[in-house]
Parts: structure tokens; C-alpha cells; sequence
């Protein structure tokens, strides 16, 4: 069981949180209100943090794993950005 951390308000695991801070920075993706729409979080939070939460979903419904949770979230970002 990967450990878990509480960060801006929401638990994720350390590698949830490592590709959130490289995509954040890679994509230039701004502390908004706009992306947790795309991602089917609740808006209530920020982008970072829905980030946080989407990538963390991912790992816990096995959509992807630790060593390609930031290959397969480029994909998925990529095709939701128009």
C-alpha cells in the first residue's frame, strides 16, 4: 500500500502528488477553477487539487499504475485540452 499525504486540503499518495507537481509545471497548469469540471471532481476545488485527486483516482481504480501514472495522464490531459 503506497503511503498517503494530506496536501491543500486533500489525501493522495507521494506519487499522485510527484506527477502532479511535473505536470503542473510541464503543462503550466494555473491554481484556477476550471479543470475539475473536465476531470469529474468537485469543483470546489482548485486545479492543482483536482489534479491531485483525478491522478489518485487513477491509481485506485487501477486505470494506471505507479510507473506510467504520469504517461497516462498526458494522454488523457492532452485529449481533454481543445
Amino acid at each position: 500500500m503506497n503511503s498517503k499525504s494530506f496536501f491543500g486540503g486533500v489525501v493522495i499518495s507521494h506519487e499522485a502528488d510527484a506527477v502532479a507537481r511535473e505536470l503542473i509545471h510541464e503543462l503550466h497548469i494555473p491554481k484556477l477553477h476550471n479543470l475539475a469540471f473536465l476531470l469529474k471532481i468537485n469543483k470546489c476545488f482548485d486545479d492543482h487539487q483536482a489534479l491531485r485527486l483525478w491522478l489518485q483516482r487513477l491509481l485506485d481504480d487501477g486505470q494506471a499504475h505507479t510507473d506510467n501514472l504520469a504517461q497516462q495522464a498526458r494522454i488523457q490531459l492532452i485529449s481533454m485540452i481543445p
